[in-house]
Parts: structure tokens; sequence; C-alpha cells
């Protein structure tokens, strides 16, 4: 457990607040509009930001859209009707792919600075950067 331990303290941050997100849905009537406009749209565009922003700092790291998703089965179980089991999937797929832009971004962004501190002079290291 403890050589897990590094790769787990940087994802309480972003599964603590996406508990808290998740858990303000309980607190709306579930027949009103404000519900579905929650579950529809502020959720999923939470989980894509959140995943992006943890993919930019951290990685790809497989757990993080598990949690994602796990952390939202207890309220359909508790509050929501059954057919929305399908949305706790669509989070967790929402972060992993926010994760996979952020790493892509992460990778994006190094590449373009290490090329800017190549020598100009060199045609390899232009023609590396260029692509």
């Amino acid at each position: 457990m403890k050589k897990n331990l590094p790769l787990l303290l940087p994802v309480l941050p972003y599964l603590v607040m996406t508990a808290v997100i998740f858990f303000i849905l309980p607190m709306l009537e579930p027949d009103s509009k404000y519900f579905l406009f929650f579950m529809l749209l502020i959720i999923p565009g939470y989980c894509l930001i959140a995943g992006f922003v943890y993919g930019f700092k951290n990685g790809i790291v497989w757990f993080y859209p598990v949690f994602i998703s796990i952390i939202f089965l207890p309220l359909v179980f508790s509050m929501i009707y059954m057919k929305v089991v399908i949305y706790g999937c669509i989070y967790g797929c929402l972060s992993l792919m926010g994760m996979y832009l952020g790493n892509l971004f992460k990778k994006r962004k190094i590449k373009i600075l290490t090329c800017r501190k190549k020598d100009s002079k060199s045609s390899i290291a232009k023609k590396g950067c260029q692509q």
C-alpha cells in the first residue's frame, strides 16, 4: 500500500470535489428542470475538465475514471432511479477522455518548449520540431 500512496495522493482532491458535486444532486428534486440540467451538462462538463486538469498534471492513471464511476453508484442506489446507472459509466469515460487530452496537451507543450531551446542552426533540430 505504501508504494501506491504517491499515486493515490494526487487523486484525492479531485475525488473529494467530485463527491461534493455528485452529492449536490440529491438536494434537487428528480422531477425538476435543474436536475436534468445538472445530470446532462454540469456533471459531464466537470468530469471532462477535472480529467483534463488531472491528466495535464499527473498523466494517465487508470483508476481515476474508475473511482469517478464508483463515487456515482451510492447516489444511484439511494436517490435516483436505476435507469441512470449508465451515467456513472459515461462520467468515467468523460474523465478518461479528459485525462487523455490533458496528457496529450502536456506532451505537446513539453515538445514545443524543448524545440525552442534547441539550437536553431541545426537542420536536424528544425526538422524534428516542425512535425
